[in-house]
């Protein structure tokens, strides 16, 4: 027993010790019904490099038009009737949003942010869900163009439902860092608050 015991432990500390090595990430991710880009992934201080393509070029065009549709239903009253889960009440929850800032300004300072670009336009379609959705993302923005190495724009689009993105960069992180800061985030009273709102039941 007392073997078993040790081999967990040597093998969790051997796990402990992989997520402490850094991995240096360069990007470059475009679009959204012609999403593209690649990941070049540097570890172990450069001994694995490689690199992966993303693209959803394998997608047929009714695939990717379904799969939007159901981006831009988020602002309807109880989505798709499954469990009348709202987003926006989710984003509408004051303690959650300062949470989520609080998330991406850790997360900024964990990944030792290299170089930074990214553009999106983002709109629901509809004027009002989009304004809801604005007063989330918006302060976002704001904060965003004090990132340093970070050039960041987001517009609303506030006719059409529109997800459209360009962004690329290079950064250096410690997944344990990362992990950590998950984990936080999940368990937080907030976000279990936002979870029941999207289960269906009282935030």
């Amino acid at each position: 027993m007392s073997t078993v015991l040790i081999v967990i432990a040597g093998l969790l500390v051997l796990l402990v010790l992989l997520l402490a090595v850094p991995f240096e990430v360069a990007f470059r991710l475009r679009g959204m019904d012609q999403f593209g880009g690649h990941l070049t992934v540097h570890w172990l201080y450069g001994l694995l490099r490689f690199r992966v393509p993303v693209s959803n070029a394998h997608k047929s065009r009714p695939q990717q038009s379904a799969a939007r549709r159901r981006v831009f239903r988020i602002g309807s009253k109880g989505g798709d009737g499954s469990n009348g889960g709202d987003v926006l009440a989710v984003l509408r929850q004051a303690d959650f949003r300062r949470r989520v800032y609080r998330l991406i300004k850790d997360a900024f300072k964990a990944a030792n942010l290299r170089e930074l670009g990214f553009q999106m336009r983002l709109g629901l379609g509809d004027p009002a869900d989009t304004g809801r959705l604005w007063a989330f993302v918006g302060p976002l923005n704001v904060a965003a163009q004090n990132v340093r190495n970070a050039s960041i724009s987001i517009e609303p689009e506030f006719m059409d439902a529109v997800i459209e993105f360009d962004t690329h960069g290079r950064f250096r992180f410690v997944p344990l860092q990362f992990l950590v800061l998950a984990v936080g985030f999940a368990l937080s009273p907030p976000s279990r608050r936002a979870w029941r709102t999207l289960r269906g039941g009282n935030a």
